[in-house]
Parts: C-alpha cells; structure tokens; sequence
C-alpha cells in the first residue's frame, strides 16, 4: 500500500486532459441596415403612391362633374319669353355658322359649349337650311332635336282685341312672318277686298279693319302677307257665325238698324265673302266701337246699350255716336290714303291711339267722324274679339246714353246730359284724353 503511494508520487502527474479546442466564433453575418434610413424611401413611395391615388380620384370626379354639368346644360332652358323666333340658317352652314346664328338670334347660351355638342352629335350636316321657327326658352337638347328633325317649325303670334291693322303689321315683322308694309298693303288690296266682300266706295279708302280676327296664330316663317290675312278672315267669318247663330233676336235687330242707314252702307258686296252682308258688316263696325270703348269686360253690355239707345231712339237726336276712337282712326286711315293734307289730322300720324284735338272732333271731311256724322262710321275702326260680337248682339237693358271713362278700366254712365257733363267734370280731369 505505502509502495503504491510511492510509485504514485514518484511519477510525474499526469497533463490534465486537453480541453477541447474552442470553435472560432462564427462571424455574424453584416448588420442589416439601421431601419430608420430605410423607412424613408417607403414613406416616399407610399406617398407617390397617395398622390397618383388622389389624382385619379380628382381626375374621375373632375369628369363626372363635367358630365353632370353638360347634362345640366342640355336641360336647362334658355331664359327667354316663350316666343318664336326666326332663325336663319346660310346654306353652307357649318358647326360655327349654325352656333352664330341660334347665339345672334338669343336661342343659346354658352355658345362654345354648344358648338362642341353640334359638333360632336353631327348635327350640323342635318339641319335644315333657310328660315326656321325657334322659340326663345328651349333647353340646347330641344334645340339640337328641332335642328336635327329638318322641320321649320312654327311662329306663334298672338293678336289682342282691339288691335288695328297698323299694329298686327308691326307684331308680324317683329316676329318674323310677313313684312308690316307687304301686310298693310295686302289689306287694302282692291283684289283681296273684292274677294272677301268689303265694298268699295269713292273717296273712300276701304281696307280689311275689322275683319282680322284677335287670336292666336301658329304661322310658318316667312308665310307671307297673303296666307296670313286669309286665315286671320278665315277665323272671323267662323266666329261671327258662331255668334250670329247663338243670338238670333240680336241679328233680327241689326237688321232692322240696317234697314236704316245711308244706300251706300245697305249693299250687299258682289261675289260673297265674309264681309258681303251688310248686317255683318254693322255687326262688326258696333263691336268694334264697343272693344274699343270698353276698359273692363263687365262694360261690354252697358257701352253697347248706349251705342243701341243712340242709333235707335226717336228722343236722341242727332244720331251721333260721339266716339273718339272713331276719329282718330279715320285720321289715320285718311293720312295713309293720302287724303289728308294733315290739317287737323296731323296729331293723328303716330297711330290710331295719338292724342285727340279739337279740330280733330271738328273735321266734317273724315267719313269716320262720329261727332260730324250720324250713325255707324263707313267701316270697323279695330278688329273685334269675340266677346265685343256678342255684346253688339246683347246689348243690356239700360237706358243710358253717355258714358266717360274713369281712368281706372272701367267708365261712368249717365241718362241725361246733365249727368254726363258732371260725370266729366268730376273723372275726365283724372285721366287724359286720348283716342279711345
């Protein structure tokens, strides 16, 4: 045992066993890049992206609101009146030429933007060449439709009760349908007088007064003068039928009134037409001294009453109607025949409604002159509506026999002179006095 522990002293200790080798530390792979540089070339991204995002959404609502406001534009009407105007298309009209002519004529609006819609739609090639008939409130889409359809369209006038030929001249030039001077002088055509049965007298310059009934008209563009006055007669003479056969016993009355006027004013007209009759004919001229007397529609009967008690009462004498409008109509009608050196008809040259004069109610050489000349005037001194013919042909029971306008529309009657001249005292200093 003490050997053992010798021998082990004795030997050298043995080296510890070796510890195994330590591998090398593995190299790290290179830092990746601090995160902070590489978020800005994607928020720059992102944002590149943002912007091409917001673009294309301001890009489509820029065209949707585009479209919205053509669409707004097609259906909005052009602030107009509602009447016809004449356009005029030049033959070899373009996209350009035809958008000049509707903005000259004030049919559009936004003329660049319709030049684009002719444009694009191709309307131009089909529109129609000449006049055409627009009214002046279409929406561009209505528009564009009309010129496409090729239709001229149609002019629509409208004539008011009381109206002169002088004035339904002036309307149909203003509107495009015929001239005011190729009118008149269609109206005072012996030919055209002749056909429709207005006599002819000498001295006397005769015309289709009267006879031109107050409606409203649908005319071509252009229809001329000829198609115009033989429809305008065409209505009237249907109208006054009308009337006629709804008051017999008025009839039957004119009839009698005829009975007693001058030979001249009691023949019937050769050949026919719708002033022939010599009963129509009173008719017509009492009807339109009642329209152009009358102010309110409720005067009607009452003023007919007084031309009636007039005409036909033995205590009412002379038979002088004393209507002013009959004057200055007949200084008009003198004036324009050349019969009239003006004299006391010179204040009368502006128009059947000029102011009245003293020497005007004066003048025995106007035939129309119903405080010179007994019974009816020769002839209608304005153009009846329907409702003065019926009031000619139903007058009320009233025994009335003046009566002076108030100013206001309506007007004032009296039995006796007396009366009257109160009356005027009291109401004709409240309003001037004027033709009618």
């Amino acid at each position: 045992m003490a050997g053992k522990r010798r021998l082990k002293s004795s030997e050298p200790p043995a080296e510890p066993p070796a510890k195994p080798a330590k591998k090398p530390p593995a190299k790290k792979p290179p830092a990746k890049p601090a995160k902070a540089p590489a978020r800005k070339p994607a928020r720059r991204a992102k944002r590149r992206g943002g912007a091409g995002y917001i673009a294309a959404v301001l890009l489509v609502a820029a065209g949707a609101a585009a479209v919205a406001a053509v669409g707004a534009y097609m259906l909005t009407p052009h602030r107009g009146r509602g009447r016809a105007v004449r356009v005029l298309i030049p033959e070899d009209a373009g996209a350009a030429e035809v958008t000049r002519a509707l903005w000259d004529a004030r049919i559009i609006d936004h003329p660049w933007l319709f030049h684009a819609l002719v444009s694009i739609t191709g309307t131009a090639p089909r529109t129609r060449r000449g006049a055409l008939a627009l009214r002046d409130d279409l929406t561009p889409r209505a528009v564009l439709r009309a010129l496409r359809s090729g239709a001229a369209g149609v002019i629509r006038v409208t004539v008011p009760e009381a109206w002169t030929r002088f004035e339904i001249a002036r309307r149909l030039a203003q509107q495009g349908v015929c001239g005011a001077e190729d009118f008149l002088a269609h109206t005072e055509d012996p030919a055209v007088l002749a056909r429709l049965g207005v006599p002819a007298r000498p001295g006397m310059p005769a015309s289709l007064e009267g006879w031109l009934f107050p409606d409203t008209y649908d005319f071509a563009p252009d229809a001329g003068a000829s198609a115009v006055v033989a429809r305008m007669a065409q209505v009237m003479a249907r109208r006054l039928d009308a009337v006629k056969s709804a008051n017999p016993a008025g009839v039957l009355r004119a009839t009698a009134l005829v009975s007693s006027l001058p030979p001249e004013l009691r023949e019937l007209s050769p050949g026919g037409g719708v002033a022939a009759d010599p009963v129509d004919r009173a008719i017509v001229t009492l009807a339109s001294l009642i329209e152009r007397e009358t102010g309110h529609p409720s005067d009607r009967a009452h003023v007919s009453s007084v031309f009636w008690n007039r005409l036909s009462r033995s205590d009412f004498v002379p038979h002088l109607l004393q209507s002013d409008p009959t004057v200055t109509f007949g200084c008009r009608m003198m004036l324009r025949a050349g019969l009239a050196d003006g004299g006391p008809c010179a204040g009368a040259d502006g128009g059947v409604r000029a102011p009245i004069t003293a020497a005007m109610l004066a003048d025995a050489s106007n035939p129309w002159n119903t405080y010179r000349h007994e019974a009816l005037p020769p002839s209608p001194v304005c153009n009846p509506g329907a409702r003065s013919l019926e009031a000619a042909l139903s007058p009320s029971a009233d025994l009335d026999l003046y009566f002076v306008a108030r100013g206001d529309g309506r007007s004032v009657f009296a039995r006796t002179l007396e009366e009257h001249r109160r009356n005027v005292q009291t109401w004709l200093r409240r309003a001037p006095r004027d033709g009618g």
